[in-house]
């Protein structure tokens, strides 16, 4: 952000700053220690792992090998602890850093994160606590907020029914990815794909909503047993909502991808109202840890410090 006077400037960061100790403390109160990430990646590693992310957006810097300054905060943490991972290990950590973009208009741009990761718990109870907290930020701050939804587990189990080669498998998540349904239509009625099967991917985009209307809807379509699962977790996520009184705030999504396309499991998003960007995003992604050598049990989510300052001090 640009300021004509520096009088603006310093009101805005002493704000700034007074919200990122207030989100640091409500994560200290739940014993997450401070990370500082990595600043910079391997490029060719990093495009390995999250090729969802357009090449023109990453700040690459070269001295003898590719670097790719910090794109992604999560890697960066995950990279640096799993080799050294020792089997029954837990941490709670949270950090306050930055990612780096390339942006046509502006150059290079700064984007503030917030965020924690709770890793080496495989349990539901690690589910519920990092939801717990990212509905306690999202209410502090505006409580006419949205919580948004959904399982990879869904859309990997209908993937994995097509048997499709990667190409094909990316358009499609790029179709859902941008809820093109006129577009996703016509792109799958050229696939030799079970009926059943493609009648789901026609209807897909219009399983959003309550939980229980979207199950409803759902039970008329191809179901196979990694798509009853994410159903399962999706429930278990639902209850926790519901014990926190935001059961209205909650819309569920079953077609629901991430740009990030690493998460295996639950993942959701946090609005505010006539936002366009989501002021939170997480989910489980114990497939990444993978990537790094060892599978850990791994969920997260990473707030948008510049988006939340617009919705705190208008």
């Amino acid at each position: 952000m640009k300021f004509l006077r520096i009088e603006d400037e310093v009101i805005y960061s002493k704000k700034r700053y007074k919200l990122k100790r207030e989100i640091d403390k409500l994560f200290l109160d739940e014993e997450y220690f401070q990370i500082e990430p990595q600043l910079f990646e391997e490029y060719d590693e990093f495009t390995t792992i999250n090729n969802k992310i357009p090449e023109e957006s990453m700040v690459k810097v070269v001295n003898g090998k590719v670097m790719v300054l910090r794109a992604d905060i999560t890697t960066s943490i995950i990279k640096s602890l799993v080799p050294r991972w020792e089997d029954g290990l837990k941490l709670k950590l949270f950090y306050n850093s930055s990612i780096y973009k390339n942006k046509n208009t502006v150059g290079i741009k700064e984007i503030r994160q917030i965020g924690c990761e709770y890793l080496g718990e495989a349990s539901v109870e690690a589910d519920r606590e990092v939801v717990k907290l990212a509905l306690k930020i999202l209410e502090k701050y505006n409580n006419n907020f949205i919580l948004e939804v959904g399982s990879s587990k869904y859309i990997h189990g209908l993937l994995e029914e097509l048997n499709l080669n990667k190409n094909c498998e990316n358009q499609i998540k790029n179709l859902l990815y941008t809820k093109n349904t006129h577009e996703l239509k016509v792109y799958i009625e050229e696939l030799k794909i079970k009926r059943e099967v493609k009648e789901l991917l026609s209807n897909i985009l219009s399983l959003q909503g309550n939980l229980y209307n979207v199950i409803e809807k759902s039970n008329k379509f191809y179901c196979n047993n990694k798509m009853k699962q994410a159903l399962e977790e999706l429930k278990q996520v639902n209850n926790l909502i519901e014990e926190c009184n935001f059961l209205d705030k909650a819309r569920f999504d079953l077609s629901m991808i991430t740009m990030l396309d690493y998460y295996e499991g639950i993942m959701f998003r946090g609005y505010y109202p006539n936002s366009y960007k989501e002021i939170l995003s997480g989910g489980r992604y114990d497939s990444l840890t993978k990537e790094y050598g060892k599978e850990i049990p791994a969920i997260g989510f990473t707030l948008s410090v510049d988006e939340l300052m617009k919705y705190v001090y208008k």
